[in-house]
């Protein structure tokens, strides 16, 4: 249902605006319209957009994203203690923040600068944690350790010469075997990495050689270079495990801050957005001399309690005329939804469609009732149905988010629609429920009388695309809308001719049967003729084939109970046991997640482009309430 729309008038003192507007926020129900003269921003927004943005800066450095946690009473308490004035909201953000600010950037600055020391120091420990038993071997008072980057393909000649520039330099001497030792790890692009360890007195030779061949000397992370390449290794290793601990407390801290900031500030954001809020509405209201007005719409069920709210603050001072939209103005006329609380979650589905025009068609019911019943059809085993009506209720307790509830609901209605089905079909996980319970369909089983269930869906399509060129044609005589009642009515009246046409031959009837459905299909033509021309009659085929779509109701059905007839063969095959038992789960696991997907996809499609398109025209504007963040807001009809 739409609900009844009243144009609203509000006359008031111009010293008194604000409190106007603050009361009409409170009140949440007046769907404010912005004068359409275009204004510079003032002083006061341009302060609320830079602190808002300031606020929204530390909450996206936090990283917190629990809005979900945030209540009523948690918006109310700050509301309370904050002024928000726009001096009061400078003042409150000055004092309160500031210094965390500077703490958290710190925090964070010293966070990211661990993390790019954390990722050298990691590369460098892949080769600390490769040469420490040989650093350790190497004693250091009396030979000289270095580390250099080679190519490999050169080692080997490296090593020639420096064991050649050793043996020249101490050729009168013994006992040079051991004089040079060396370790090697090949890395990635053909490089690697050569840990040479000489005697002291061949130092200065060894490195002259290593720098001819092209070597360049193995440098330790910043702030891990030491005195010698021994102490630079260990040096590595240690800071390695500092700043892996430093980083932990840092996460530990940030997070910390994350818990305790992070609600006050998003509280704060959403005061900011409010105060933003009404100061354009301010400054979108028209002043003329001492006065100001301020225009909305607000659902005509609301205008009493509205009426007497203003009455009540402000007593004769403020003036409020009212009165309802003319037909011109419709298109401009926001468009309220309002159902039933057992329709309502269905509303949701409406969100993938362009917005219901004022005076139009509201869907909801229909799809609460078709949509359910062609998924339930679809899914058609009361074991699936179960499972689905679990789910559905676990979602429809859930607050992680606020589409999971109405998600919940619906799947609880596909529940029992699957269930009622599948005792039609005699299916309970497949064939599980005749094999343990000698379960029989009591109207026929699907997957052995497909051409039933075929003719079932094709006429189920046949009764909702009715319904649907009815209501369009119903739509068009109320808009006086003289293509589209008459191409609507063309269409139904051949649709019906035509089934007619074939009763008559399937049964056999006599000829005054025959003749009346001729009349009625020249009838039908014409008014498709006259309404829409050529365009009418293409029109007609296309019902022809959104009928036939339905099939597809049938089609994923009889898919999805032989699938689940396989899975409980997995247990015939490879007998109870473990292998047998977890096939059969796992495939009824596959198919129960087929058959929501599947359902729930080919029923909304049979909507949004079969049912829909007969008598569906969107655009209009959504609704929206001039009104405080509530979590939980109670339509008003």
């Amino acid at each position: 249902m739409i609900c009844e729309m009243l144009r609203l008038a509000i006359w008031g003192l111009t010293p008194q605006r604000s409190e106007v507007v603050e009361t009409l926020h409170d009140f949440g129900l007046l769907h404010v319209c912005s004068s359409t003269e275009t204004k510079p921003p003032s002083k006061e927004e341009e302060t609320l957009k830079f602190t808002r943005a300031k606020v929204l800066g530390m909450l996206e450095a936090l990283d917190w994203k629990e809005w979900s946690i945030l209540t009523d009473e948690t918006i109310d308490m700050a509301r309370e203690r904050v002024d928000l004035g726009i001096d009061g909201v400078v003042g409150e953000i000055d004092r309160s923040l500031d210094a965390f600010r500077q703490r958290l950037a710190s925090l964070l600055d010293e966070r990211r600068r661990l993390s790019v020391s954390l990722s050298e120091l990691k590369r460098a420990h892949q080769i600390v944690f490769h040469f420490i038993p040989f650093v350790s071997s190497e004693d250091p008072s009396e030979r000289i350790l270095t580390l250099w980057w080679t190519k490999e393909a050169t080692i080997q000649k490296t090593l020639s010469a420096i064991r050649a520039a050793i043996q020249k330099l101490d050729a009168s001497e013994t006992g040079t075997r051991d004089a040079l030792r060396f370790h090697v790890l090949s890395t990635e692009k053909e490089q690697s990495v050569l840990a040479i360890s000489v005697e002291k007195r061949f130092a200065d030779k060894a490195e002259s050689q290593l720098r001819t061949q092209g070597a360049v000397p193995w440098r330790a992370p910043e702030g891990s270079q030491r005195a010698t390449t021994r102490e630079s290794l260990f040096a590595v290793e240690e800071g390695l495990k500092e700043t892996l601990t430093r980083l932990d407390n840092l996460s530990e801290e940030i997070n910390r801050a994350r818990d305790g900031w992070g609600p006050r500030l998003a509280s704060l954001y959403i005061l900011l957005d409010e105060k933003l809020e009404e100061a354009l509405v301010e400054s979108g209201s028209q002043t003329r001399g001492e006065t100001f007005l301020i225009e909305g719409w607000i659902p005509a069920d609301s205008l009493d309690e509205a009426m007497k709210l203003l009455k009540f603050r402000f007593g004769d001072k403020v003036l409020v005329q009212w009165r309802y939209p003319s037909s011109e103005e419709w298109h401009r006329v926001p468009a309220l939804l309002s159902n039933p609380a057992a329709t309502q979650p269905f509303e949701i589905l409406l969100k993938l469609m362009p917005h219901p025009l004022y005076q139009g068609v509201d869907p909801t019911t229909l799809m609460a009732i078709f949509f359910p019943f062609f998924s339930g059809c679809m899914v058609g085993d009361a074991g699936y149905g179960i499972l689905i009506g679990l789910l559905g209720f676990r979602l429809s307790r859930s607050n992680r988010h606020p589409l999971l509830p109405p998600v919940g609901k619906i799947l609880l209605w596909i529940c029992g629609w699957s269930i009622a089905w599948g005792i039609a079909f005699g299916e309970f996980f497949g064939d599980l429920g005749h094999r343990l319970f000698h379960m029989e369909p009591l109207w026929v089983e699907r997957s052995h009388a497909v051409l039933p269930v075929l003719i079932f869906t094709v006429a189920l399509g046949f009764a909702h695309i009715s319904i649907g060129l009815f209501l369009g044609f119903m739509e068009g005589l109320r808009k006086n809308h003289r293509h589209l009642w008459m191409e609507r009515l063309g269409t139904l009246i051949v649709l019906f001719s035509l089934v007619g046409l074939l009763v008559i031959v399937r049964l056999k009837l006599p000829q005054p049967f025959f003749s009346l459905n001729i009349i009625l299909l020249v009838i039908g033509t014409a008014l498709l003729l006259a309404g829409g021309k050529i365009g009418g009659i293409i029109e007609t085929f296309s019902a022809l084939g959104n009928v036939l779509s339905y099939v597809r109701i049938a089609a994923i059905g009889l898919s999805s109970a032989i699938l689940a007839v396989v899975a409980t063969r997995f247990v015939d095959v490879l007998g109870l046991s473990f292998l047998g038992i977890l096939m059969a789960l796992v495939i009824h696991l596959l198919n129960f997640v087929l058959a929501i997907g599947g359902s729930g996809l080919h029923s909304a499609r049979l909507h949004y482009v079969e049912f829909f398109s007969k008598f569906y025209l969107g655009g209009g504007k959504e609704f929206r309430p001039f009104s405080r963040r509530r979590f939980y807001w109670k339509k008003p009809c």
